[in-house]
């Protein structure tokens, strides 16, 4: 495995002495070089080691016939930009390097601002101005994509700041906005039929997999299938899924609670997803019955990367040394190949041939090309003349040179491009063409079902040779029965949100590092937010109640249905019913976790304020998650606290900004039960409560103790 290396910068040099010490930097970097191949820097395409990337201009067409010089990033650019794309898909690979795109935005700025195309020179103006070119670009196509392309912007800026690659450090933040997740009702419920699995097919799936199928090709799709249904993954994730990844943790009850040690792309890492105690059984009969027919395959990983030199010996292969001449039937049964009503000799011969057709048309295999040219160049032409015979070269180790280079997965011995698990203790390894019904597998080699395997195997069927892979249509239920894996991730996070399954957990639970992006796989309808508003305090409807809030005129408690003539206290967020008369705010600015406070739909300001604090909060889970992990004093608590406090903002803001809650609606605010007196007794050890750290005091103040860093600890 190629070792990665985090950059770090060189103190005291200058702006543009880093940039050349980086990309020093990143010549060094090889994970992406092929056997045979090693990543040729001087190339301007480099979709031989990085899929569909080139390093072209804003705009340019790669394919176009007129393609040239003028189109590439300008030279005192590219290097970097082959620098960074490297060292970010070494860190953390995608299927599309969208790195690239915010640097030609970037040139394109520099250029157009009148700059030299140098990475040093980036200021805030022509990051203003890359996001300003890219938001014309993509918004008629997609305002989701422009987003997404300002976040890679912020990402760059955020990279040269960082690393001190810029003369003047930027302070800089993605100014596209967000797209609105609110959808019309129409466009709403057309979204949850398309991303959502019909019921029909679930229950179909369910069917099959109660049968339980012997066909190795079905214990794959079903077994997955109920694998993703466990816990929200992505179908390309279950590559880095290992056979041991079944985890039991103790909960704070006693119990035992089943977790899968999952690798999340995108960025997120390895983090162990909880099972829902429901599906628990189905999860490891699924990873159960996956391990009875990958035994092998693993078996064979191993031999496979223990014995480099070595053809695999596997239970047809014949059992002779790895340098004696083989036969022509010893070949036949090495390469797990079929006579087909031929001899032997012709077997070999036609095997031969058509394989070095297939390895002419493409480059590299050049090591294969010798083995198998000198194998046929020592066959004969015509009919068996007298005195004439072969002269036979292959061996098992000529042999093992062919099944290295050509049949083996180029990530080997290894999973895929990320690097994190290798094939002898993937749960998903197969031998190749294990699930063909006409074919022999290849016991000598190996592979991972790409995410298309399992996709073709679940989606409706449109032609025969689709008919033969679909689940579905074999099994008897037609061909317009399927899904999509996708669909599944979909399903699992609406069915948490309506179990009140909060923002952050739903995120780390489907492996997103970005909590805004819940709302896309939320498909609650229009009946589940309206049950979930009531349940959470929705009261009256009065739409002038949206009137009299926006225009700031005096409500009374009666009009928000409390049997009291007395105005309402005005907050930033809304109205507060509490009576100052009889005592003080037991909350002071706990509004938002209070049920004396109301929340008037229909109110723009005033949501407004709320999506203000909402989204600090946001910001400050990040400092709180940094004091918790680095052991300070009182963090996790406040960690919990912000957690919960940021969980119930998102709440309220979803139900203020949902279209199916009629304006002047009044929400009322959960309450947390506890009030600064509540605090201040649990922490003084009178009033029980475990998550609230007991004070100690001394009779006079130890060395070091902060009597004041305390007290704002403790004031939460």
């Amino acid at each position: 495995m190629s070792q990665v290396i985090t950059f770090k910068p060189k103190a005291n040099l200058e702006a543009e002495e880093q940039v050349n010490h980086y990309v020093a930097f990143a010549k060094r970097l090889n994970g992406f070089d092929k056997p045979g191949m090693p990543l040729d820097w001087t190339q301007v395409n480099w979709s031989p080691w990085l899929k569909s990337l080139a390093f072209s201009k804003l705009g340019a067409n790669v394919r176009s016939k007129t393609f040239g010089l003028k189109e590439f990033l300008d030279p005192g650019l590219i290097d970097f930009a082959k620098a960074y794309c490297l060292h970010q898909q070494t860190l953390n690979r995608t299927s599309e390097v969208v790195q690239i795109v915010a640097l030609r935005l970037v040139e394109k700025a520099l250029l157009d601002l009148g700059y030299p195309s140098n990475i040093s020179l980036v200021n805030a103006g022509v990051m203003d101005r890359a996001a300003e070119i890219c938001d014309d670009r993509e918004v008629h196509k997609s305002t989701a994509r422009a987003y997404r392309m300002g976040q890679q912007l912020q990402l760059l800026a955020d990279f040269l700041t960082n690393n001190k690659l810029v003369v003047k450090p930027l302070h800089w933040k993605n100014p596209i906005p967000r797209p609105k997740d609110a959808l019309g009702h129409n466009k709403r419920e057309e979204d949850r039929k398309k991303k959502m699995p019909d019921d029909a097919v679930l229950n179909a799936l369910a069917e099959i997999w109660v049968s339980e199928p012997t066909e190795h090709r079905d214990i794959f799709t079903t077994s997955n299938a109920v694998i993703l249904l466990s816990a929200p993954g992505r179908v390309g994730e279950l590559d880095t899924l290992a056979k041991d990844c079944v985890i039991w943790k103790e909960n704070t009850q006693g119990e035992q609670e089943l977790f899968l040690n999952w690798y999340g792309q995108k960025g997120f890492g390895f983090s162990d997803k909880p099972v829902p105690k429901t599906f628990q059984p189905f999860c490891l009969e699924a990873i159960a019955r996956i391990k009875a027919i990958t035994e092998g395959p693993r078996k064979l990983a191993k031999a496979l990367e223990e014995s480099p030199n070595e053809f695999p010996i596997h239970e047809k292969c014949p059992r002779v040394d790895q340098d004696k001449i083989l036969t022509y039937e010893q070949v036949l049964d090495a390469m797990c190949l079929e006579v087909n009503n031929k001899s032997a000799r012709g077997a070999v011969k036609g095997w031969l041939k058509a394989t070095l057709t297939i390895l002419h048309k493409r480059t590299g295999f050049e090591a294969s090309k010798t083995v198998l040219e000198e194998a046929l160049d020592g066959m004969f032409e015509g009919k068996r003349a007298s005195g004439k015979s072969d002269v036979l070269t292959l061996t098992l180790r000529k042999l093992n040179i062919f099944v290295r280079e050509y049949w083996l997965p180029p990530t080997f011995p290894f999973t895929n491009e990320s690097k994190k698990l290798r094939f002898q203790h993937a749960l998903n390894c197969y031998y190749s063409y294990q699930f063909e019904k006409k074919l022999q597998p290849k016991l000598f080699s190996i592979e991972t079902p790409d995410n298309n395997r399992l996709n073709a195997s679940l989606t409706p069927a449109k032609g025969a040779r689709e008919k033969g892979l679909n689940i579905f249509s074999r099994w008897g239920y037609g061909e317009n029965f399927g899904l999509t894996t996708h669909q599944f991730r979909h399903y699992l996070n609406t069915i948490a949100a309506k179990g009140n399954v909060g923002e952050v957990e739903r995120a780390r639970w489907s492996s997103r590092l970005d909590l805004s992006q819940n709302a896309v796989y939320n498909h609650q309808t229009a009946e589940d937010f309206e049950e979930k508003s009531r349940a959470l305090g929705l009261g009256s409807t009065n739409t002038s109640l949206a009137e009299l809030s926006v225009k700031n005129e005096p409500i009374t408690l009666r009009d928000l249905d409390l049997d009291d003539d007395r105005i309402a206290h005005k907050t930033l967020y809304g109205l507060c019913v509490h009576d100052f008369a009889v005592e003080p705010c037991s909350k002071f600015r706990g509004c938002l976790s209070c049920e004396k406070h109301k929340c008037i739909k229909g109110d723009d300001e005033k949501l407004r304020r709320i999506r203000l604090e909402r989204d600090a909060l946001q910001d400050k889970l990040e400092t709180v998650q940094k004091g918790a992990d680095a052991g300070y004093y009182g963090a996790d608590k406040w960690l919990r606290d912000t957690v919960r406090d940021y969980e119930r903002a998102c709440e309220l803001v979803k139900i203020l900004e949902n279209p199916e809650v009629p304006d002047g609606s009044v929400v009322t605010c959960r309450d947390d039960g506890f009030t600064s007196i509540t605090k201040a007794l649990a922490a003084r050890g009178r009033l029980e409560d475990p998550d609230i750290p007991k004070l100690e005091v001394s009779a006079s103040p130890q060395p070091g103790f902060d009597e004041d860093l305390l007290r704002r600890i403790m004031g939460r």
